[in-house]
């Protein structure tokens, strides 16, 4: 079975129980407002071409007799969700290209509200993968890619990745991932100053955002004075700043007084953070009881080889920490959870990413546990529903038309059956998801979903 092949009939599982229309029409829906907190109940919103043409009050206007219409009394309408943090492979690449596990990947996550995802680590076939979803040839979310891991040799890289040392070796890299396409520049890992100087040098010239980890041996500072766009995972603050050539403070009011100083001088660099605290609480718990992780239901949708990295014997956590290391993760992660409440009171933009397919993220599923994650740590409902949506778009560029509800913006929408922003589990209680102007029903989904279990196995 060829690649295109294997695809095809993955993605026919999806297609062939949705409705397909030329237009559709949400009859009397709540609009929820993603730029700033606001509902718009008793709504009709049409769907043409795969754009929202038209937002009405309902009674307004005549329903359009050659439309599909879908009720909308008693829910809610988002947009569709963005995860900026998204891998098809895991740390020794285990899955990497398998037509397989990249049909359960994109189906987890749609069936999980997630229509645009933002690919942490670029490959050729990534950009492949891209190409084919937009040009409709396969079922799932739009994918914007960085380029593979750009790092220096002997600092801890995963696997069977290049590594860069010299500034001459990253400017070939860099100009070599814009002639491909890439959409991002991605830092992973420690790098010379020089190194790292002349990486955001030349992707500023070329136009490429430098997205990703700050590189840990050169501190906090070299990422907000040199440009970097995007910062990924909180913890990375904690190796450049909170325990940068110190240990981690224990006394509350410094850890205090160096979240307000660290959060106002991010908000001043104009940098989007990107917390990622489920992949470090996932960490505690698989160190803890890496059985129980290993037995959800949902580790049957993605092919056994693919999950090489998550057993026991080959988890490379599992490999560098134990149940001792537990008391020291749970002070770190308590010092992250008050950081990413800091961010959000310097006015920081916020953004929703998973990391999944590292050890135990599963995709689509952990996108609830980092919304959940982000509100225990502070958020408010609407803002963490901002930052999976309004905010991420904007990283990803205004020409992306997602993230908002507008006329002209890209159909991707889910319909919620109770109103978003009063729990933040809400925005998982899904009557469906629309996905370019293509409506699915939840049920569609599920049967969808779970259906790849028989082809994964």
């Amino acid at each position: 079975m060829n690649l295109l092949t294997a695809f095809g009939l993955c993605a026919s599982l999806v297609f062939s129980a949705a409705a397909v229309a030329d237009c559709s029409v949400f009859v009397d829906v709540t609009v929820v407002a993603t730029e700033h907190r606001g509902l718009q109940p008793h709504q009709t919103l049409t769907v043409r071409d795969g754009r929202v043409a038209d937002i009405h009050r309902s009674g307004d206007i005549a329903l359009p007799a050659d439309c599909l219409a879908i009720d909308g009394r008693g829910r809610y309408l988002i947009p569709g969700l963005i995860d900026t943090h998204v891998h098809f492979f895991g740390y020794s690449r285990a899955g990497e290209g398998d037509p397989l596990t990249e049909a359960a990947v994109l189906k987890m996550l749609l069936a999980n509200g997630v229509t645009t995802a933002l690919i942490m680590e670029g490959t050729p076939e990534i950009l492949r993968l891209r190409a084919e979803l937009a040009a409709g040839r396969l079922a799932g979310p739009r994918l914007f890619s960085a380029g593979p891991l750009i790092q220096a040799a002997d600092t801890g890289a995963p696997p069977h990745r290049l590594t860069f040392t010299t500034p001459e070796e990253v400017i070939r890299e860099v100009e070599a991932e814009k002639k491909l396409g890439y959409d991002f520049v991605k830092v992973h890992g420690a790098m010379p100053s020089e190194t790292y100087a002349a990486l955001l040098k030349t992707a500023r010239r070329l136009g490429l955002p430098v997205i990703g980890h700050v590189p840990d041996n050169l501190g906090i500072d070299a990422a907000l004075n040199g440009g970097q766009r995007m910062i990924a995972h909180a913890e990375s603050y904690l190796q450049t700043y909170f325990e940068f050539n110190r240990k981690l403070p224990t006394d509350s009011g410094e850890i205090d007084a160096m979240v307000r100083d660290i959060a106002h001088r991010t908000a001043a660099a104009h940098i989007f953070v990107q917390p990622t605290l489920s992949v470090f609480r996932q960490i505690i718990a698989q160190v803890a009881d890496p059985d129980a992780l290993l037995q959800r239901p949902e580790m049957k949708l993605l092919p056994p080889a693919t999950l090489s990295d998550w057993m026991p014997d080959r988890n490379p956590y599992l490999k560098n920490w134990s149940y001792k290391d537990i008391a020291r993760f749970r002070a770190q992660y308590a010092v992250m959870q008050k950081l990413v409440r800091g961010l959000r009171d310097a006015g920081v933009p916020l953004l929703v990413g998973t990391d999944d397919m590292v050890p135990m993220q599963l995709p689509g599923s952990s996108m609830r546990d980092e919304m959940i994650q982000l509100e225990e740590a502070g958020l408010t409902t609407f803002e963490v529903l901002q930052a999976a949506t309004f905010t991420s778009a904007q990283l990803l560029g205004h020409s992306s038309s997602v993230g908002a509800i507008r006329p002209g913006y890209v159909a991707d929408l889910i319909l919620l059956e109770a109103n978003p922003l009063e729990d933040v589990g809400n925005i998982f209680r899904q009557g469906g998801v629309m996905l370019h102007g293509h409506w699915f029903t939840e049920a569609d989904l599920q049967r969808a979903l779970w259906a790849s279990e028989a082809t994964s196995s």
